[in-house]
């Protein structure tokens, strides 16, 4: 493996991590979906796996931090995600997801998926999407072919670097915690 896997959170599945966090603090029980999300934080490290948030959650975290008691909780949270800035390509990939049928925000983080980079540049697109929405994942599943045959098409009219993205795998947390070994 070249480098370490990327991996972007949807705002939910940040949110369940912080809920993790907070509730960890505080000694009381989690939920599934809290426990599949923190698994997948707590496994990611910058030998195999970087996580990221997408700006919007960053933005939401920002203003937390000074208005809450959970300032050390969100510090801790973002040694480990980084957040993931858009590169020149990310309006127009996004607009041709909504043709798809994404609504906005899932065809921006999807587009942040395939044409978003780290804060220094260094990377473009992300392996995985992390995402708890069942809606998403499905009609992702089902528009997959035609998307792929969209971003070929795109990419013909593309310099490099942007000629060589690529779509991300969409998946629940619990299907992103595997051995970097096993990752395809």
């Amino acid at each position: 493996m070249s480098g370490p896997m990327r991996c972007l959170l949807d705002k939910v599945v940040a949110r369940r991590i912080m809920e993790a966090l907070l509730k960890l603090a505080s000694a009381q029980d989690l939920i599934a979906e809290e426990v599949d999300a923190l698994s997948l934080y707590e496994r990611s490290d910058v030998r195999w796996l970087r996580l990221f948030m997408a700006p919007p959650t960053d933005h939401i975290l920002e203003r937390l931090v000074l208005s809450t008691p959970y300032a050390p909780l969100i510090a801790l949270f973002r040694t480990r995600a980084e957040v993931a800035r858009p590169t020149r390509y990310f309006k127009r990939w996004s607009r041709r997801l909504r043709d798809q049928g994404f609504t906005r925000e899932d065809a921006a983080i999807l587009a942040l998926g395939t044409f978003g980079t780290s804060p220094a540049a260094d990377v473009l697109g992300m392996h995985f999407v992390a995402t708890l929405d069942r809606p998403m994942l499905n009609h992702w599943q089902t528009r997959q072919r035609t998307i792929q045959e969209r971003l070929v098409a795109m990419q013909r009219q593309l310099d490099p670097p942007y000629r060589d993205a690529f779509l991300p795998q969409i998946r629940r947390p619990e299907n992103i915690v595997q051995e970097p070994q096993s990752i395809a």
